[in-house]
């Protein structure tokens, strides 16, 4: 018996080929095991990740399935121990395009049976429309060098003078080799930082303070929402305590989350200006960065605050610049502004990163005492002074710097923003003068010493100015650096912005993958958005990752 998608207008996407298993000769362990139902195929019923199916069948036991999936040039093997009565989720396809599903079930004595005619099934187009996807393409794509796997990475939208345009438009993106897509998620706040967790689901941190866990076909596991954000409290999250919860979210080996979150208080006779050391002083609502361990019910069980260690009187570059007004709390001003933050498992460790501030600080868990001090020393009290790293061999500090990454190597990797190369009261250098990378560290905790041994790119004509977000990370199969680089200026005009005017530029962004050798040699690129501004939606990212796999038990051929 055929059974048609045309007769089930639900299932447009599918075609479902559901021949009756009635030979007992050619399948005696399909009657032996009790398959009480024949393999199914319909699309993911979760609209915000629609390049996925999922196939349902039920058996009378345990069973193992391996699921072999092919678009007529992509082929891919996914295997499933979970049981196909809840339904097995298939992705990795690409889009509009027909596909074909092929079944083989094993038992726990290892007899197997292989479904008598594949499943097919034809997955969407991409959304069309300004804004609704980014625009992107590969520009560079050495196979036989890049790190296996699929990029997946946080887009961001801009439309000027519509500021919902961004704040309400959240995706994750897989893309593969080419530069296809193979798997999406929308939602409707932004996203800033993504984690794969060790379970196969995602974490992400949404614009309204939210932290989500979904599952690869978008269903949300579990939610968390910081208690004192200004939206109130949310009807299905857990209460955290803390006052938002942005940019960064980790995974602990011990299950629990460890994230970003802040605290405001008022400070009296504290700076207006951070050009102007001499400018009138007033009390002021200030936020200030907190990171915060807790369970998977909400509890939090650590906890440490910038306000208790660092000097809230020791400001940076665009203090002032009105980030927490834009992210409702008006008249409170952004002092520390972390931006990323990493456990390190080796040392038991948490590295915080302050982009105002211009500093890497590395944690001890159990003591909670600062270990050291990356970054420009200037201004800081001096208490503090004998914990900041010594810099050696002439290299220059990074500055409002992004996603601290240990290495295998025991190295400390970062993407290097450089905004202003300078830190109040200094005179910041000439924006077109500045630009941005990847760079690499080693550490000597005993001398207290800082080398820098490693760049993605030097100071050259071409180079790029990333004035917001960025991420890099280290590739474990090839060692080779992965950087995504924010936002970008468009570099055709960067002699006629400043950084007064640098919010009015249009953006755009890219993804690069380097060898990590002396001379970093490119071998793959993804260029996303107008790097010439003309478009009138904008694009940026916050950061994202190389994944070998959508989900655990997935092999690509």
């Amino acid at each position: 018996m055929d059974i048609d998608a045309d007769e089930h207008p639900g299932d447009s996407h599918a075609r479902l080929k559901t021949e009756m298993w009635d030979d007992t000769s050619m399948f005696p362990w399909i009657l032996a095991t009790s398959l009480l139902t024949q393999p199914e195929v319909r699309p993911n019923p979760n609209k915000a990740v629609p390049l996925a199916a999922v196939v349902t069948f039920r058996a009378g036991g345990p069973v193992t399935t391996e699921v072999v999936i092919s678009d007529g040039k992509n082929q891919w093997k996914q295997r499933f121990t979970s049981d196909p009565a809840k339904g097995l989720p298939i992705v990795g396809m690409r889009a509009a395009r027909k596909h074909t599903i092929s079944l083989t079930v094993r038992d726990p004595a290892g007899r197997r049976v292989a479904a008598p005619e594949p499943l097919e099934f034809t997955t969407p187009p991409l959304p069309a429309g300004a804004g609704e996807m980014p625009p992107f393409r590969i520009t560079v794509n050495d196979r036989s060098r890049k790190e296996p796997g699929f990029t997946m990475f946080s887009p961001r939208r801009a439309r000027q003078g519509q500021p919902r345009f961004g704040a309400g438009y959240g995706m994750l993106l897989a893309i593969d080799d080419d530069g296809e897509v193979v798997w999406y998620f929308r939602t409707d706040s932004r996203i800033s930082d993504l984690q794969r967790l060790r379970s196969g689901n995602i974490a992400f941190v949404t614009q309204d303070y939210r932290i989500t866990e979904i599952d690869v076909l978008g269903n949300t596991v579990r939610e968390y929402y910081a208690s004192k954000r200004p939206e109130g409290a949310h009807p299905t999250a857990v209460p955290v305590e803390t006052t938002t919860f942005h940019h960064e979210v980790d995974e602990l080996p011990n299950g629990n989350l460890i994230a970003l979150g802040s605290e405001v208080r008022e400070l009296d006779n504290y700076f207006t200006s951070e050009t102007d050391a001499g400018a009138p002083r007033k009390r002021q609502k200030v936020m200030g960065d907190e990171v915060v361990e807790f369970d998977r019910a909400g509890k939090v069980v650590w906890r440490w605050n910038a306000f208790d260690v660092l000097d809230p009187y020791r400001i940076g570059f665009e203090t002032f610049s009105g980030y927490w007004d834009r992210r409702g709390f008006p008249g409170v001003v952004d002092w520390s502004h972390a931006n990323g933050m990493m456990y390190d498992e080796k040392d038991d460790a948490i590295l915080i990163c302050f982009r105002y501030l211009a500093i890497v600080v590395k944690v001890d868990r159990n003591s909670k005492q600062v270990r050291w001090i990356a970054g420009d020393p200037k201004g800081h009290p001096s208490a503090l002074q004998g914990k900041f790293l010594k810099m050696a061999g002439g290299a220059q500090w990074f500055y409002h710097q992004h996603a601290p990454m240990p290495t295998p190597r025991g190295t400390l990797l970062l993407f290097d923003n450089g905004n202003y190369r300078a830190v109040p009261f200094d005179k910041p250098m000439k924006l077109s003068d500045t630009w941005s990378r990847a760079a690499e560290y080693a550490i000597d905790e005993k001398s207290m010493t800082i080398r820098e041994t490693w760049s993605s790119e030097p100071k050259t004509a071409e180079s790029v100015v990333g004035t917001a977000m960025g991420d890099v990370d280290w590739m474990p199969k090839t060692g080779n650096v992965l950087v995504h680089y924010g936002a970008l200026l468009p570099q055709s005009k960067l002699s006629r912005i400043d950084w007064d005017t640098m919010q009015q530029a249009a953006t755009w962004t890219r993804i690069r993958e380097y060898t990590h050798t002396r001379r970093p040699k490119l071998v793959w690129e993804v260029v996303i958005g107008d790097p010439e501004g003309k478009e009138a939606v904008t694009w940026v990212l916050f950061g994202g990752d190389r994944v070998p796999a959508l989900l655990p038990g997935m092999t690509v051929r």
